[in-house]
C-alpha cells in the first residue's frame, strides 16, 4: 500500500464524508505516517496506524479514551465517524484514522510556566482516567518493559565485533535485569495506576499562552502507573541537553538529558495540584528515569540503518545512567522536599 499518496488521504476524507481535499501537508514525526489536510468541512489530521496499534481492541481503546478526554474539555483530538458509526478505515490490512485538528505552538525550552501548566494537565489527564478502564489492552505492556526491550539485545550484540561495544552492550542487559528485579516484581505493581499516555515529549504537545492547547498521538495508551507519564515530563521538558530537542530527528530525540531542579519542580507542583505523589510513587521516580532511558535507546535503535546500531545505542549512553548513580537521590530528596 503506497501512504505517500495524495490519493490516500482524499479517499480517506471522502470515506469520512468529510468533502473534497483542498490541501494536503506531510506532517513529520519519526515513525506514524500522517498528513493535515483541508477539506471544505475544515482541517483534520489522517494517519495510517502502525500495524502493532493497528487492531480493532486497540483502535477502540484509544478512540473510546479520546472521547473520554474531549468530553471532560481537555484538548484532545476527536476521531472522526463513518456512516455505519465505527472509527477506522481499513485499507490493505491498514488501519487509517481521520482525527479533527487541534492547533497550538511548540514548547519552549526552559519555559517555567509552560511546563508548571503541564503538570496540571497531566494531573487533570490523568484524574480523568482513573477508572473505569475501556477494554481492548488489557495485556498492554508499557514501552519502557523490560520484555519490550531486551528482546532487541541479540541483534545489537550480533551487529558488532569490537569488544569494547559488545561489553557495554552486555552492561544495558544487566541493567534492565535489576530493573526487572528490584523495580518491576516489587515497586511497580503497588503504584496507582490510570491510562497513560505513554509518550510524552515536545513532538506531542503543544502550548498556548503557555498553556496546553494539544496532544497527539495516542498510540501508547495502556493502564499504567500514572507516574510514567511524570518521568516523561521531566525528561523531556524539564531536562538540560546539549543541543535543541528537535522531535522530528531521532537522533535529537534520544539525545543524553539531565534533569534540572526548577524546571522540575514546576512540573511536580503543577501535577500535585491535582495528584499528590505517594511515597511509592517517590521511589519509583529514578527507577523509571532509568527504564526510560534504556527503552529510548535500544527501541530508538529501530529506526536506524543496522550497521548504525550499536554506535546509536551507546553514544554518550553512561552521562544519563552516571547522573542516576551519583546524583538522583539527591535530586529526587530536593524536589520532594521543594514541591510537597
Amino acid at each position: 500500500m503506497s501512504t505517500d499518496a495524495p490519493s490516500l488521504v482524499s479517499d480517506s476524507v471522502a470515506a469520512f464524508r468529510l468533502g473534497r481535499a483542498l490541501a494536503i501537508a506531510k506532517l513529520g514525526g519519526t515513525a506514524t505516517q500522517k498528513w493535515s489536510v483541508t477539506t471544505e468541512a475544515g482541517r483534520f489530521v489522517v494517519r495510517v496506524r502502525p500495524v502493532e496499534f493497528g487492531g480493532t481492541g486497540a483502535v477502540a481503546f484509544d478512540h473510546t479514551t479520546l472521547m473520554r478526554l474531549a468530553a471532560a474539555g481537555l484538548p484532545v483530538p476527536c476521531p472522526q465517524r463513518l456512516s455505519d458509526g465505527t472509527s477506522i478505515l481499513w485499507r490493505e490490512n491498514r488501519a487509517i484514522e481521520v482525527l479533527s485538528w487541534i492547533d497550538g505552538e511548540a514548547f519552549s525550552a526552559g519555559n517555567r510556566n509552560a511546563a508548571h501548566e503541564l503538570g496540571i494537565f497531566l494531573g487533570h489527564f490523568h484524574a480523568e482516567l482513573a477508572d473505569n478502564f475501556p477494554s481492548g489492552k488489557e495485556a498492554a505492556l508499557r514501552e519502557d518493559h523490560p520484555d519490550n526491550v531486551e528482546p532487541l539485545l541479540p541483534a545489537l550484540l550480533a551487529a558488532t565485533t569490537d569488544p569494547t561495544a559488545r561489553h557495554r552492550l552486555a552492561t544495558l542487559g544487566e541493567q534492565l535485569q535489576n530493573i526487572r528485579q528490584e523495580f518491576e516484581t516489587r515497586l511497580y505493581p503497588v503504584l496507582p495506576r490510570t491510562v497513560i499516555h505513554g509518550d510524552i515529549h515536545p513532538g506531542n504537545v503543544r502550548f498556548r499562552h503557555d498553556r496546553v492547547s494539544a496532544l497527539y498521538d495516542f498510540d501508547y495508551l495502556s493502564v499504567q502507573a500514572r507516574v510514567r507519564d511524570v518521568i516523561d515530563a521531566l525528561a523531556f521538558f524539564a531536562s538540560a541537553r546539549s543541543e535543541p530537542l528537535d522531535p522530528d530527528r531521532i537522533r535529537s530525540l534520544t539525545q543524553p538529558f539531565i534533569p534540572q531542579l526548577e524546571l522540575s519542580c514546576a512540573v511536580l507542583s503543577g501535577y500535585q495540584s491535582m495528584q499528590p505523589l505517594t511515597d511509592d510513587e517517590w521511589r519509583a521516580l529514578p527507577f523509571l528515569l532509568h527504564s526510560r532511558w534504556l527503552q529510548i535507546r535500544l527501541r530508538g535503535s529501530r529506526k536506524v540503518p543496522p550497521e548504525e546500531k550499536p554506535a546509536f545505542v551507546l553514544n554518550r549512553f553512561s552521562e544519563v545512567t552516571d547522573w542516576l548513580d551519583r546524583s538522583s537521590r539527591i535530586f529526587f530528596e530536593k524536589l520532594r522536599e521543594k514541591t510537597s
